[in-house]
């Protein structure tokens, strides 16, 4: 079976390119002219289309999964994973769970080491939360999810879902419960297989005091390239929020 994700050649004097993910079509045709038609139905009804522009003899499209930031439109930079249910940790203690979280799916014009983002959409309706207090809280998508301590454990849907990997440092010297986490993911790079998808290097979370006070420091890697797909991000970042209103 043909996998989705990755990168697809069309070809100008070829049959239409048609690809399908659940009730999104998309369809690329034409080449007459240097010009590709690139449109994408959702059901019957005509959801996106442009138009490519190329003098090469075919052209290059990568569909991936991408962070859940950009559907309906902008409006966060981070993900609230919601725990279903929450978990108990040791005072100064470690673990590792495994989580999963929404993904949207990006669709790209790629040329040699440059690309453009056409096109995005998601296979379920957006949930949105606010992190902290009204006045001075953060938007951020929202998504419960189930743990486990073991990969196996976690079932991502795919085309709809990511494997998360989240590493936890309890330096409090007291017994908590995790309910939630917001994990940074701007400028994040998913990788996928076999059309699953998971966070690179995963999430890692500090619990520590500071001033009397319990932080939470959440930290993820972001990741410049990788085999099938550029980047516009040109160097490695770490992104980083601290959770204030509690965990």
């Amino acid at each position: 079976m043909q996998e989705l994700f990755g990168r697809h050649k069309i070809q100008s004097r070829s049959q239409p390119f048609e690809i399908t993910f659940r009730d999104q079509r998309i369809v690329i045709s034409g080449g007459t002219g240097g010009a590709y038609s690139y449109k994408r139905y959702s059901g019957i009804a005509l959801a996106s289309e442009t138009t490519i522009v190329s003098d090469k003899g075919d052209i290059i499209v990568g569909i991936f999964p991408i962070a859940p930031l950009l559907t309906p439109k902008r409006v966060a930079k981070n993900v609230y994973l919601k725990f279903k249910p929450a978990f108990i940790m040791d005072q100064r203690s470690d673990a590792v769970v495994y989580t999963k979280m929404p993904i949207e799916i990006g669709v790209y014009r790629q040329s040699e080491d440059e690309e453009l983002l056409i096109d995005v959409f998601s296979l379920a309706p957006q949930k949105y939360a606010l992190y902290g207090s009204p006045e001075s809280g953060t938007v951020c998508r929202f998504a419960e999810a189930n743990t486990s301590t073991t990969q196996d454990g976690i079932s991502a849907e795919k085309y709809n879902e990511a494997t998360v990997r989240i590493r936890i440092s309890n330096g409090i010297d007291n017994v908590i419960k995790i309910s939630k986490v917001i994990v940074p993911m701007e400028g994040v790079v998913l990788d996928h297989a076999q059309d699953n998808a998971w966070v690179p290097g995963g999430v890692d979370v500090r619990l520590d005091v500071a001033f009397g006070k319990d932080i939470v420091n959440v930290r993820v890697n972001t990741k410049v390239k990788r085999p099938d797909k550029t980047s516009i991000v040109k160097r490695e970042e770490t992104l980083s929020f601290m959770m204030d209103a509690g965990y």
